[in-house]
């Protein structure tokens, strides 16, 4: 694959992602297919594959026997495990337990503390 049409593919994805994102189309909704997307943009229908298999990794879309590609209707949950741990992240002050939360505050509402015998294994580790 020459750099012209690795650049396509990338370019393609970003542009069906962008419209996902936007809500032009919505969970569940058929995005453009290879034929569509290798007119729109000029590529052919290999690039275009490849930009929707972009998509297909990343979780936004899903494949459909015999009606297509879709907006998958559950948005899977990523982990930014490298930006968690950057150093803009702590030298910002932040703890992890803040970047994995997104700032959302918790309640504890069940804690039970006591004291019990430990298991004959348990015991013997201790």
């Amino acid at each position: 694959m020459t750099a012209g049409k690795r650049d396509a593919r990338y370019r393609i994805a970003a542009a069906v992602r962008s419209a996902i994102e936007a809500g032009e189309y919505p969970p569940g909704t058929r995005v453009p297919g290879e034929k569509e997307l290798a007119e729109q943009y000029g590529v052919s229908k290999m690039t275009a594959r490849a930009a929707l298999d972009l998509l297909k990794i990343e979780g936004l879309i899903v494949a459909r026997r015999g009606s297509g590609t879709h907006v998958r209707e559950s948005r899977p949950i990523h982990r930014r495990a490298l930006q968690r741990l950057s150093a803009t992240v702590w030298q910002a002050g932040q703890s992890l337990w803040d970047v994995e939360t997104g700032g959302r505050t918790f309640t504890v509402d069940q804690l039970e503390i006591g004291q019990e015998t430990p298991t004959e294994d348990v015991a013997r580790v201790l």
